[in-house]
């Protein structure tokens, strides 16, 4: 299905505060930082999903992988791993780009982070940056160097409470989006992304 972002994002944004310092108060699909994943999605449902991007490198979040329900064909969400409560406290929507177009996917990004800015206003937007992409097995790297096959091109916002919002586009190379696996594997596929993440998640991401 066709995705139209400048639509799309209008209609996230139109309830929240232009002058909101908090992460908390931008949802996608009425999902927000500080929500229980329980309130979206089933206890099974994200166990299954768990992926090992913190899982089994670092004990402190746990991260799953789960279907998308409206407009996103997969969401990323992230939650300390002790909490029983699933409080979500990393949130990727995932639209998967079958026939990934460049400028079209540019254009949407742009489009995407005008919005947030002017209804956001106390957040500090960063220019838009090309970054290497590494894959290896469900994790993806991100280096600021131009060179490379596979390519995330990035604008990030940082609000006052420190939360942060990373909008992305990512050009993985073809050997690397037709890998046959039994695994799913959501990272190896051209995609538009948005990356909410709370203060806690983001210093923590600082920090391993």
């Amino acid at each position: 299905m066709k995705k139209i972002f400048g639509i799309v994002f209008l209609v996230f944004l139109l309830s929240t505060n232009a002058y909101s310092d908090n992460i908390k108060d931008f949802k996608i699909e009425s999902i927000s930082i500080g929500d229980s994943a329980l309130d979206y999605f089933n206890e099974t449902e994200l166990e299954n999903g768990e992926l090992d991007w913190f899982n089994y490198s670092y004990k402190e979040f746990a991260t799953s992988l789960v279907s998308g329900k409206g407009i996103y064909d997969w969401f990323k969400i992230s939650y300390k791993s002790d909490d029983d409560n699933f409080t979500i406290e990393g949130l990727v929507g995932i639209v998967v780009k079958k026939k990934y177009d460049e400028a079209e996917c540019n254009k949407e990004l742009d489009s995407a982070a005008l919005n947030i800015s002017r209804l956001f206003k106390n957040t500090k937007r960063s220019k838009k940056k090309l970054y290497k992409v590494e894959y290896n097995s469900r994790k993806v790297f991100q280096e600021a160097n131009q060179s490379g096959k596979s390519t995330a091109t990035s604008i990030s916002f940082d609000f006052n409470d420190r939360g942060k919002i990373i909008l992305s586009c990512y050009d993985m190379d073809k050997a690397t989006n037709q890998i046959d696996s039994p695994i799913k594997d959501i990272n190896q596929f051209d995609s538009f992304r948005i990356d909410i993440r709370s203060r806690v998640l983001k210093n923590y991401l600082e920090k391993v």
